[in-house]
C-alpha cells in the first residue's frame, strides 16, 4: 500500500512537469497563434526516472533488476487495454492542476518536430500532406500545386514580419494534452469550422473544384466546362462562320461601290450592270503590272521609312508585354511620298498621278491582295511565336477565326519594324495621296507672263494667289479629308493607348480595314470632284466645314487627354478630374468629354465621316452613301467590342462606369 501510494503521488509531480514541458503558457500562445511548439520548444529538463514500484510489470511483484526501460511496441500501444475508461478519465486524481489549465488554454498543433528552415503551412496544408499516408485520399496534383500557392503565401507573409492570415476556411489541427496513467500524451485532432471568412461565388467555385469523387470525374467535367465558357467569352465575328462571311462579302462590296463610280462608263456612280459583262471577264479589270510594281515599291519604301527614328517616341510599361517603345514616322512617311510624287513628275516627267488615277480600281484589288497575304504570312510566323504573346481571341484553335483576328497584337520584323504601324503608315499615306490629287486637279495655277518672269518671289506669289481659280465644293471636301489625314498624321502618337494599338490582333480583319481605308474615305470627294456640283449655296459650304472642324475638335480632344491620363495617371493636370477605381489598379477617367460619353473619340470621327453627307442633297448616289455608313459601322462596332472587353476586364467597375456614363457614342440616344 505504501508504495501504491508512493507511485500515485509520484505520478501527478511527473505528468506536470511533462505538461509544463510540452504546454506554453497563455501569453506564449497567444504570440504565437497556431504556430507548432515543436519549432520553438524550449529545452525541457530531463525526465525523471520512475520509481522501482511502477518500472514493475505487477503492481505486487518488485522490479527486474537488470530490465532496462523500454519502448512500448505498437501493439501495445494500440491495445484497448492501454486505453483509459471514460470514468478514469474523467476522475479528478488522473488530471493535475497544470494539465487542466492547460487543456483550457493552449492549443498545440502536433508534436512532430519541424526543421527550422521549412516554411509555415496552414493547417489547411497539412491536412493535405497526411493524404499522402492515407490509403484512402489520395493527393492529386491540383493538391500539390495548391500546396505550393499557399506555402509560398505564407513564407511571403511571414518574411514581413506579419501574422499569417488564413488563406483557406478555418481548417484547424488541433492537439489536445492529456494524462493518463501519469504520462503525458498528444492527441491529434481536426475540426472544421465556419469562420468569419466571407467568399464570393467565384471563391466558392474554385473551393468546389478541389473537391473530388468518382476518381476526378467531377474535377475534370469542371475544367471542360470552365474552359468551353471561357472559349465562348472570348469569341467574336461568330467564329468561323462570321470570319469566312467577312472575308468573302468585304471585299466584294468594296470593289463594286468602287467600280461603279469609276471611269467614264460609270460616270454617274449609279448601280446598273452595262450589257456587255466583258468588263468583268477581263484580267485588266483586277490587274495592271504597271500599278502593281508601283505599290509594291511604295509599301518598301515606308517600311524602310519607318526604321529610321525621325518621329515622336513613346515608352510604356505595359502588364503583359512589359515596356514596349514605338516610334510614330507618319509624316516622314507622307512627306517622303510627295516628294516622290514630285520628282517623277517634274524631274523624270514620268506621269505618276495620271497612272495613279486610272489604276485606281486595280490598285484596290492589289491592295485587298497584299493584305491578305500579309495576314496568312503573319499567321504562319506566330506559329514560331509564344502562346503567351498570343491575341487571347484568337487561341479558340479555330484556324480560320484566328487567322481573321491575329494572333500576334504588334509583330516585329527583324526585331525592329512594327509591322501594324507600317500598314497603318501605308493606308494613311494612300488616302493623302487620293485626296492631294483631287485637289490639286481642282486647283488651276495661273503662268506666269514673259513680263512678269523677272519680278521678285513676293510679287510673283502674290500674282498667283490672286490669279488662281478653285471648284469650291470639290476642293472643301478633298481639303477636309487633307485636313484630317493630316491630324491623324501628325497626332499617331495618341495611338499609344488605343484599342488598334494594344488589342487588336495583325490579323485579316485589321488587314483588310487598312486596304479598304483609303478608298471608303475618297470615294465621297472623288465623287463630288466628277461632278463638281457648282450649285451648293455658301453657306451650305459653310456648315459642312463647321461640323467637320466640330468632329475633329472632339475628337482629338478627347484622344489628348486619354493619351497624357494614360502616360502619367499621377500629374497635376488630374488631381482635380474625377476618375473610377477599379479592382486592377487601374482609374477610369469621368471627367470632360469621357464623363459624357464612353467613346467621345469615335463620336468625333462619326461626326467627321458624316460631315460630308448633305453634299449628296444636290446630287445623290448609293455607293458614296453606302461607302459612308460603311465608315461608320466599323466605328459603331469597334465601340461595341470596346465596351464588352472592358466589361469583361473591369467587370463590377465597368459596370459603375457604364451607370455613371450611360450613353457610348451619340448623348440620350446610343
Amino acid at each position: 500500500m505504501e508504495g501504491r501510494r508512493a507511485t500515485r503521488g509520484v505520478a501527478p509531480a511527473a505528468a506536470a512537469s511533462v505538461a509544463a514541458a510540452v504546454v506554453p503558457g497563455p501569453a506564449e500562445v497567444a504570440k504565437r497563434g497556431r504556430k507548432s511548439t515543436a519549432r520553438n520548444r524550449t529545452p525541457s529538463p530531463p525526465p525523471r526516472k520512475a520509481s522501482p514500484a511502477r518500472k514493475s510489470p505487477g503492481r505486487g511483484r518488485p522490479p527486474k533488476a537488470t530490465s532496462p526501460a523500454r519502448r512500448a511496441s505498437p501493439a501495445r500501444k494500440a491495445s484497448p487495454s492501454r486505453k483509459a475508461s471514460p470514468a478514469r478519465k474523467a476522475s479528478p486524481g488522473r488530471k493535475p492542476a497544470a494539465a487542466k489549465v492547460a487543456v483550457k488554454e493552449a492549443v498545440v498543433t502536433t508534436t512532430t518536430k519541424v526543421s527550422p528552415e521549412e516554411p509555415r503551412r496552414s493547417a489547411r496544408i497539412r491536412i493535405s500532406e497526411q493524404r499522402d499516408k492515407s490509403p484512402v485520399l489520395k493527393k492529386t496534383l491540383r493538391d500539390k500545386q495548391l500546396s505550393v500557392i499557399l506555402d509560398d503565401a505564407a513564407e511571403e507573409l511571414s518574411k514581413k514580419g506579419s501574422p499569417a492570415k488564413s488563406l483557406t476556411p478555418n481548417t484547424s489541427q488541433r492537439s489536445v494534452v492529456t494524462s493518463t496513467g501519469g504520462r503525458a500524451t498528444a492527441s491529434r485532432s481536426v475540426s472544421v469550422a465556419n469562420d468569419s471568412q466571407e467568399f464570393s461565388d467565384h471563391e466558392d467555385i474554385e473551393f468546389q473544384s478541389f473537391r473530388r469523387d468518382d476518381n476526378g470525374v467531377r474535377e475534370k467535367s469542371y475544367a471542360r466546362r470552365s474552359a468551353s465558357k471561357q472559349l465562348q467569352d472570348l469569341r467574336e465575328f461568330g467564329g468561323n462562320l462570321g470570319a469566312a462571311a467577312v472575308l468573302l462579302l468585304v471585299p466584294a462590296f468594296i470593289f463594286f461601290i468602287n467600280h461603279f463610280c469609276s471611269g467614264a462608263a460609270h460616270r454617274d456612280c449609279s448601280f446598273k450592270l452595262p450589257t456587255n459583262l466583258d468588263e468583268f471577264k477581263a484580267i485588266s479589270t483586277y490587274f495592271n503590272r504597271e500599278v502593281a510594281v508601283i505599290f509594291l515599291l511604295f509599301t518598301w519604301a515606308i517600311a524602310l521609312i519607318s526604321t529610321i527614328p525621325i518621329g515622336k517616341a513613346v515608352k510604356i510599361v505595359d502588364e503583359i508585354r512589359g515596356q514596349q517603345s514605338y516610334v510614330f514616322t507618319g509624316l516622314s512617311c507622307a512627306t517622303f511620298t510627295g516628294l516622290a510624287v514630285f520628282v517623277a513628275e517634274y524631274c523624270y516627267k514620268y506621269p505618276l498621278i495620271s497612272t495613279i488615277s486610272k489604276g485606281y480600281n486595280q490598285l484596290l484589288v492589289i491592295s485587298l491582295v497584299h493584305a491578305l497575304i500579309t495576314a496568312l504570312l503573319a499567321f504562319v510566323k506566330s506559329r514560331y511565336v509564344p502562346q503567351t504573346a498570343w491575341n487571347p481571341y484568337a487561341k479558340s484553335g479555330r484556324i480560320l477565326s484566328d487567322f481573321f483576328l491575329g494572333r500576334e497584337i504588334n509583330p516585329l520584323s527583324f526585331n525592329t519594324i512594327n509591322l501594324k504601324l507600317v500598314h497603318y503608315h501605308i493606308s494613311l499615306t494612300l488616302a493623302l495621296l487620293f485626296n492631294s490629287i483631287i485637289l490639286y486637279r481642282n486647283v488651276h495655277f495661273p503662268t506666269l507672263p514673259t513680263s512678269e518672269t523677272d519680278l521678285p518671289l513676293l510679287d510673283k506669289l502674290t500674282f498667283i494667289a490672286r490669279n488662281t481659280e478653285f471648284e469650291p465644293t470639290p476642293v472643301l471636301a478633298a481639303s477636309l479629308t487633307v485636313l484630317y489625314l493630316l491630324d491623324l498624321l501628325a497626332y499617331e502618337h495618341h495611338l499609344t493607348h488605343s484599342f488598334d494599338l494594344q488589342s487588336e490582333g495583325f490579323g485579316a480583319q485589321l488587314l483588310l480595314r487598312y486596304a479598304v481605308f483609303p478608298f471608303t474615305l475618297t470615294l465621297l470627294p472623288k465623287y463630288i470632284a466628277a461632278h463638281k456640283l457648282p450649285e451648293v449655296p455658301v453657306w451650305a459650304l459653310a456648315a459642312v466645314a463647321a461640323l467637320a472642324l466640330l468632329g475633329l475638335a472632339i475628337k482629338r480632344s478627347a484622344n489628348r487627354l486619354k493619351h497624357q491620363y494614360r502616360l502619367n495617371p499621377l500629374g497635376e493636370k488630374f488631381i482635380d478630374l474625377e476618375t473610377l477605381p477599379t479592382f486592377q489598379g487601374r482609374r477610369l477617367l469621368v471627367a470632360k468629354a469621357w464623363g459624357r460619353l464612353r467613346q467621345p473619340n469615335y463620336a468625333g470621327d462619326i461626326l467627321q465621316s458624316v460631315s460630308l453627307l448633305p453634299l449628296l442633297y444636290w446630287r445623290f448616289a448609293w455607293p458614296p452613301l453606302l461607302a459612308v455608313l460603311f465608315t461608320v459601322a466599323l466605328l459603331v462596332h469597334r465601340a461595341a467590342r470596346l465596351n464588352e472587353r472592358n466589361a469583361k476586364k473591369y467587370n463590377s467597375a465597368w459596370q459603375r462606369y457604364c451607370a455613371s456614363v450611360p450613353y457610348a457614342l451619340v448623348p440620350k440616344v446610343f
